[in-house]
């Protein structure tokens, strides 16, 4: 893990400094490729004080343009359909999680340029209406906490006003465990989230109404698909609980939208190949992931990766990784 952050660094660093001594051009050349990419949210400054998952509508919008005019943009039908163009980059849009700001800031850029999208919706369950990632984020950002009790262990803010136990940020560490103990997130941090929220933060946090999903539903630009229901990793907990949450979450979109949903986007990217079984068994012949756990698992005509949006890098170095298909 430490090589592939120091040849992340190194790959970087030398794409920076070809670009500041003008040498890059051939960088941004462009070949032919297929990528799926994947954005998550979108705010006004792009701010990435509690996350990675934002970039600014501006900036969404410059890349917009620049892919319809030196790229092929498709639907993720078309994609699975494999109608690519020869000697140019092919690219389907994708979202994750089903923030509320997809709707209000991404989908008028979008029907603008007449760009097809695809957006994983994940289905909070008891009413709490935020992801848990994404509460922890917002707290862990504002509480004045130095130490915080939970799951039997104290983690304490590190010099990254992270909080970690062992190492381990909780972050990290709620990723290993099943939704019944990341919910307690929610009370231990329930004073917090009290004094912080605000309508200024909704945009980093709410989730869309069933009236906005239904409106997507229903234009013919775009596709909704499911992405679980508690955003839990669905590796770390037990085969039944993952293959509820699939299940459940597909009831319950088909029902919001009244129609058929059959992409499916594995939370974190991380799966296994009974749940993949399950997914096709259930009617997904779509299913999203990060990297492929093996080689031969990009054969697989249900399976495709995605390529992940980087919020910290120039949008030249982020052309040229898209067009090699790498970060690194």
């Amino acid at each position: 893990m430490l090589l592939l952050r120091i040849k992340y660094r190194l790959a970087l660093l030398y794409k920076t400094i070809l670009f500041q001594l003008g040498l890059g051009n051939h960088l941004l050349k462009n070949r032919y490729g297929e990528r799926i990419l994947v954005f998550h949210s979108l705010d006004f400054d792009g701010n990435t004080d509690y996350n990675s998952r934002f970039v600014s509508k501006d900036y969404f919008e410059a890349l917009i343009q620049y892919f319809l005019e030196h790229y092929n943009l498709i639907s993720l039908d078309d994609f699975y359909a494999q109608k690519f163009k020869k000697d140019m980059l092919n690219i389907a849009i994708t979202f994750d999680d089903g923030l509320s700001n997809n709707y209000e800031l991404a989908l008028p850029i979008l029907e603008k340029y007449k760009v097809p999208a695809t957006f994983f919706i994940t289905t909070i369950p008891e009413n709490k209406k935020i992801i848990w990632s994404d509460f922890l984020d917002l707290v862990t950002y504002y509480t004045p906490k130095k130490e915080i009790l939970f799951n039997g262990n104290y983690f304490r803010k590190n010099h990254k006003k992270e909080f970690a136990y062992q190492g381990i940020t909780l972050k990290n560490y709620c990723t290993k465990l099943d939704y019944e103990k990341i919910k307690l997130l929610y009370e231990v941090f329930e004073e917090d989230w009290n004094n912080i929220n605000s309508p200024q933060l909704e945009t980093y946090w709410k989730l869309m109404s069933q009236e906005q999903l239904q409106e997507i539903a229903q234009n013919p630009l775009f596709t909704i698909g499911a992405h679980a229901m508690t955003h839990a990793n669905l590796v770390a907990i037990s085969k039944e609980k993952a293959q509820q949450e699939i299940r459940y979450s597909k009831t319950i979109l088909e029902d919001i939208i009244k129609n058929k949903i059959t992409a499916f986007a594995f939370p974190f990217g991380t799966y296994t190949d009974e749940l993949v079984d399950h997914c096709e068994e259930i009617g997904f012949s779509k299913i999203l992931l990060l990297d492929y756990n093996v080689e031969k698992d990009s054969r697989k005509s249900a399976l495709k990766n995605r390529f992940v949006i980087n919020p910290y890098i120039s949008k030249n170095q982020l052309l040229a990784c898209l067009l090699k298909g790498s970060y690194r």
